[in-house]
């Protein structure tokens, strides 16, 4: 246990040397100056399935990640991605893959807009409402659970819409791209994230690919980044922008565990905290190691509906 748990610490704090440095920005290293809160101790809970979000899990991301959030850049990459929409109060947003919201609570208090927010985990989604709840912004920033074979959406209701990692995860893209389409108006705005393949496909035979599809939100459905542009550009979306955002995630990524080692550091964990570390280490090990080795990209598109 401890020589797994040095390994962690040793990878995250030396990322960023050889060839990990080629996908880390210098001006990006230090996008998440926080400190992380102490980790709590996992509580006994029934057995669940790899990747599923069980409370324990959603507390560690919490302290990882940043309240609300499941994943890198927390509130300052959600407004980074929703800024150029220019919200306002009198807008309404579709956020996809909302998570636990975070993102969503954090656009509709920086720039007042109403947020209706879709997570197709329903762990995910019950405890995204719970935390909007809690902090008085349910109406102006609702999380819902949605299913991609039958997503409803409401017909050219929203101004503008922001999807995050949403597509990957999804077979039929095909039909949730529509309903997301349809329901925001004529000339808004769309912004989307999602992880796409990158040099060629992920071998079965690829122990790092398969072990990274087992612990993060699978079973993956993986296209690359011509083929979700074509489907795009195929769903009445005007394209404007396309770019690889992998070295920003990364450098997210590193930032928040590197934090996270100097509270291993300061304070060793116990057996059960030391393997939830473990855990979700190994998952975000093996996204990053994919990620470097370009197996895999994070893209942004910015586009306009026709």
């Amino acid at each position: 246990m401890k020589a797994a748990l040095s390994s962690v610490v040793t990878w995250f704090g030396s990322f960023g040397d050889g060839r990990a440095a080629s996908a880390t920005r210098p001006e990006t290293r230090q996008e998440q100056p926080r400190m992380q809160p102490a980790i709590e101790t996992p509580v006994a809970e029934p057995p669940a399935p790899p990747g599923a979000w069980t409370p324990t899990r959603l507390r560690f991301a919490a302290a990882l990640w940043g309240e609300g959030f499941t994943g890198p850049g927390g509130e300052e990459e959600a407004l980074r991605l929703s800024k150029p929409l220019g919200l306002h109060s009198s807008h309404s947003l579709l956020n996809l893959g909302a998570g636990l919201g975070g993102a969503a609570r954090a656009i509709t208090t920086a720039w007042g807009a109403w947020v209706s927010a879709y997570e197709q985990d329903p762990d995910l989604a019950a405890a995204g409402e719970a935390l909007s709840k809690k902090a008085k912004l349910e109406k102006k920033a609702e999380v819902k659970v949605f299913d991609p074979a039958a997503p409803a959406f409401r017909p050219n209701y929203y101004h503008h819409a922001l999807v995050q990692e949403a597509f990957w995860t999804i077979a039929d893209k095909e039909r949730t791209l529509a309903a997301l389409t349809k329901s925001v108006k004529p000339g808004g705005q769309v912004v989307i994230t999602d992880l796409t393949l990158g040099a060629g496909p992920l071998s079965p035979e690829d122990e790092t690919a398969r072990a990274w599809a087992q612990l993060d939100r699978s079973p993956a459905h993986l296209c690359s980044a011509e083929e979700e542009t074509a489907l795009l550009l195929r769903h009445g979306l005007d394209l404007r922008i396309a770019e690889d955002i992998s070295a920003r995630h990364v450098s997210q990524a590193v930032a928040a565990w590197r934090g996270m080692i100097e509270v291993l550091v300061a304070q060793p964990p116990t057996r059960p905290q030391a393997l939830l570390v473990i855990r979700e280490a190994e998952l975000w090990l093996r996204r990053l190691a994919l990620i470097r080795s370009g197996r895999l990209r994070l893209m942004r598109w910015h586009a306009l509906r026709r």
